[in-house]
């Protein structure tokens, strides 16, 4: 899915907050942006941001305005929801930018 470059901006910029803020917690975080590695692919999608800590992981997925509810995001949180559900400690949680 393209977005305006507006709306990839935003996105961006909500990934790189909150992979900081994890960061902060003392995760170790692959996010999908520069500066990070990225995060492994799960059934088929990468996501935005994967951290993990001790026995914890989180599967965070970043969507914006123009890129909510499309087939990639029904698509992407299927897939991160079955993998977060299969796995003890593991969470998903989908993120919608207000900018």
């Amino acid at each position: 899915m393209d977005r305006s470059k507006r709306e990839q901006a935003n996105h961006d910029k909500k990934v790189r907050e909150e992979a900081n803020k994890l960061k902060e917690k003392g995760f170790k975080v692959n996010a999908d942006i520069k500066g990070f590695s990225k995060p492994p692919s799960i059934g088929g999608y990468r996501p935005d941001i994967v951290a993990t800590k001790n026995d914890q992981r989180k599967i965070i997925e970043i969507e914006t305005e123009e890129s909510k509810n499309t087939a990639r995001d029904k698509g992407q949180q299927s897939a991160f929801r079955k993998e977060a559900n299969q796995n003890d400690n593991t969470t998903f949680r989908r993120v919608i930018t207000d900018d």
